[in-house]
């Protein structure tokens, strides 16, 4: 009985310590699958942030560089992209008020005499003009076009016979200090995107005479696809 006994005990103790072998491998293996499944989760977080940025970048850039004319509305400067860039149309009413030009409005955000400038299709050629005063007017003939609302101008110099006008801030783009940053006339740098890109490896240059090229490369070697490149054109 005595002897009985003491196999049992000694298959219980083999037991428990092969059963403890067992529950560490068992964690063992769930803690590598975690770490594993928390690095590719990270990776696609980091790589999906970068994805959604980059795209940021591209339709900023595509938008400003399309509506502008290379060398006249837009230039590249010591890796920054400098430009008039232009928020907004105004097309020009039936009836004009006896002081100013009056125009249909419409654009990313309302003109503001501020900070913003004017280039008019006057008399068959754009001239730049300074938005000297703005007020609304309502009682003007103009176009009715959904989301356009009618302004009076005053302009200098004044236009003779303006048709359309486009109103736009002075400012530049850069890719430096690790993120995307636009600069309102002679302000500060503020960024447009997180930080993360690799500046001495990311550029802003000259594609032709009516391009520009975007390189852009990313500082986390672990994510998906660090680089990217591409191109847009002018349409004017």
């Amino acid at each position: 009985m005595i002897r009985s006994a003491r196999r049992r005990n000694g298959f219980v103790l083999a037991e428990v310590i092969v059963a403890g072998m067992l529950l560490l491998l068992v964690v063992q293996v769930a803690w590598w699958t975690t770490a594993a499944q928390s690095l590719v989760a990270t990776r696609i977080v980091t790589g999906a942030r970068m994805l959604d940025e980059t795209r940021l970048i591209h339709q900023v850039l595509s938008a400003e560089v399309r509506h502008g004319e290379a060398g006249g509305d837009w230039t590249i400067d010591a890796g920054d992209l400098a430009l008039r860039a232009f928020r907004g149309i105004g097309f020009n009413c039936r009836t004009q008020p006896a002081n100013g030009w009056g125009v249909a409005v419409a654009g990313y955000r309302s003109p503001d005499s501020d900070k913003d400038s004017v280039l008019v299709l006057d008399d068959g050629a754009w001239r730049p003009a300074a938005l000297v005063r703005r007020t609304r007017n309502a009682g003007l003939d103009c176009q009715r076009l959904a989301g356009f609302s009618t302004e009076m101008w005053v302009l200098d110099p004044p236009p003779s016979r303006p048709v359309v006008a486009l109103y736009f801030e002075r400012g530049a783009y850069r890719l430096a200090s690790d993120a995307f940053r636009y600069r309102r006339g002679l302000g500060g740098w503020q960024p447009l995107t997180g930080t993360g890109i690799e500046a001495d490896s990311s550029i802003l240059v000259a594609a032709g005479e009516q391009g520009l090229e975007i390189r852009l490369r990313w500082e986390d070697r672990s994510a998906m696809h660090p680089s990217f490149g591409w191109k847009v054109w002018t349409r004017r």
